[in-house]
């Protein structure tokens, strides 16, 4: 989770000029409510899973207006959309390539980004426990959460 937690912090202090206030781990469970904004990323290889970058709707338009410069009303225009695959593909991206350099072998690779917006969502994951992380952002709260096992 560590590396997943890092590479957030550098997108959000790189990219957006956003710092990170706090962080808060918390066991998951096998499943999640979301906030209304939840980028899905796959994970395969030797291990595999998911990333959830999981957010408020307003959160998700603050996020994308400072990633374009411009301004969007809600999370139905498809540049806050594109903004929130792209944010949670960097993150995911720089945590996997730090946790195949670390174990060799593993090659651990991303499927494409799925975006879900809507109210009250409820991930489920199937025999899976997750771990998240609580982010305190200025643009509000966001949850990262990932799921992994060893590939059979």
């Amino acid at each position: 989770m560590a590396s997943f937690v890092r590479a957030a912090n550098n997108v959000f202090k790189q990219m957006l000029d956003l710092g990170i206030n706090k962080g808060q781990a918390e066991s998951e469970g096998d499943s999640f409510i979301s906030q209304g904004f939840t980028v899905m990323i796959g994970l395969t290889g030797a291990w595999q899973g998911w990333f959830f970058l999981d957010m408020s709707q307003d959160t998700a338009v603050k996020l994308a207006g400072i990633m374009t410069g411009e301004e969007y009303e809600t999370v139905e225009s498809e540049e806050v959309l594109l903004a929130g695959a792209e944010m949670g593909n960097i993150i995911c991206g720089n945590a996997i390539t730090d946790i195949n350099s670390i174990h060799s072998g593993l090659n651990i690779r991303l499927t494409p980004p799925s975006v879900f917006a809507g109210e009250g969502m409820s991930m489920f994951n199937v025999r899976l426990n997750a771990c998240s992380v609580i982010l305190q952002t200025d643009a509000g709260t966001i949850k990262l959460n990932v799921v992994m096992r060893e590939a059979k």
